[in-house]
C-alpha cells in the first residue's frame, strides 16, 4: 500500500502533503481535488495540525509520532475523500460506530477534531469478514470490497416524498445500493426470499415508514424491497434492518443483519399490542 508519511517536522510534513494533492488541471490531476482539501483543513486545524498526518490511498489519518509503524495504531479516527464528499469513522467508548458523512471538507475535520479531543476515538472500523457464502452471493449481485455508489439522487427523490434520512442509511445505499439478490432456496430458519436494494421501490410509503418509526422509536429510511415486493426494507439510524409490512421485523444490526438478510435466517418480529 502506497504511504505518504510525515517528516519529522509535521508543519513541513502537512505542508508537503498539501503540495503533493494540491487540485491541479484536469489532464495534470494525479488524486481527487477533495482529498487536498481534506488535507488543507485538517493542517489548518488546532488539533489535527499539530499532529503527524499520513495518506493511504484516499484516507488521510493522524498519530502522535512520525514513525510509519504508529500509523492506523493510535485510538484515532479515520478521515475519508469519497467521490461524493467526505467521511470520519471511529468507534466509541461502548464499540459502537461512530460515522459522520458530509460533502463539507471543515464539518468533517472539525468532528474528526472533536473525537481527538475525547477519550471516545478509536481507531478506524476494519472491513467485516463476510461468510463465504454470504461473499459469494454479495459478489454475484454486482458487490465489492471499496464498493461506492452516488446515493445522493435517492436521498433528495424520497426527502421530497416526505421520507427523513440519516447516515446509517445513505452509508447502506452507497455500499450495497443497485444489489438484486434472487431466489436461494432453503435457508437457516426460513427460505431465502430475493431483495432488492433499491430504495426507490418504497415511493408512496412515506405514512407507513413514518407510523413504524414512530412505532418502535427509530427514524426508519427505506432501502428497497423483500420477496418481490411483498414487504419493504428499512434501515434506522443505529443500523438496524427491518422488514417493514404490517408489522416491523428486525434483522439485526448491520454488518450481522446482511448476514441474516442472505442466509435465510427469520427476522424477529414486532409484538403484537395488548
Amino acid at each position: 500500500m502506497d504511504f505518504a508519511p510525515a517528516s519529522p517536522d509535521h508543519p513541513a510534513a502537512w505542508s508537503k502533503l498539501l503540495e503533493t494533492y494540491r487540485p491541479r488541471p484536469a489532464d495534470e490531476q494525479q488524486s481527487p481535488p477533495s482529498l487536498g482539501c481534506l488535507i488543507r483543513e485538517a493542517g489548518r486545524n488546532p488539533t489535527l495540525g499539530a499532529m503527524y498526518p499520513w495518506v493511504s490511498m484516499q484516507q488521510l489519518s493522524v498519530s502522535t509520532g512520525n514513525r510509519w509503524e504508529e500509523w492506523g495504531h493510535a485510538p484515532l479516527p479515520a478521515m475519508f475523500a469519497r467521490p461524493d464528499g467526505y467521511e470520519v469513522v471511529g468507534r466509541d467508548g461502548r464499540g459502537d460506530v461512530v460515522r459522520l458523512a458530509t460533502p463539507d471538507s471543515a464539518e468533517a475535520v472539525v468532528f474528526a477534531a472533536r473525537l481527538v479531543r475525547t477519550a471516545d476515538a478509536v481507531r478506524p472500523v476494519e472491513p467485516h469478514p463476510w461468510s463465504p457464502e454470504v461473499e459469494r452471493v454479495l459478489r454475484e449481485a454486482g458487490w465489492h470490497p471499496g464498493r461506492v455508489v452516488d446515493a445522493t439522487c435517492w436521498k433528495q427523490r424520497l426527502e421530497q416524498e416526505g421520507f427523513r434520512s440519516h447516515a446509517a442509511a445513505e452509508d447502506f445505499l452507497r455500499e450495497f445500493g443497485e444489489l438484486a439478490v434472487g431466489h436461494g432456496g432453503a435457508g437457516i430458519t426460513r427460505a431465502r426470499e430475493p431483495f432488492a436494494l433499491d430504495p426507490l421501490l418504497a415511493l408512496g410509503e412515506a405514512d407507513r415508514f413514518d407510523q413504524w418509526s414512530e412505532e418502535i422509536g427509530h427514524r426508519l429510511f427505506p432501502v428497497g424491497e423483500l420477496a418481490d415486493g411483498l414487504a419493504f426494507l428499512g434501515l434506522d439510524e443505529d443500523g438496524e434492518l427491518y422488514v417493514v409490512d404490517d408489522r416491523p421485523a428486525r434483522f439485526g444490526r448491520m454488518p450481522e443483519a446482511m448476514e441474516n438478510l442472505v442466509l435465510g435466517v427469520m427476522p424477529v418480529r414486532m409484538p403484537e399490542p395488548k
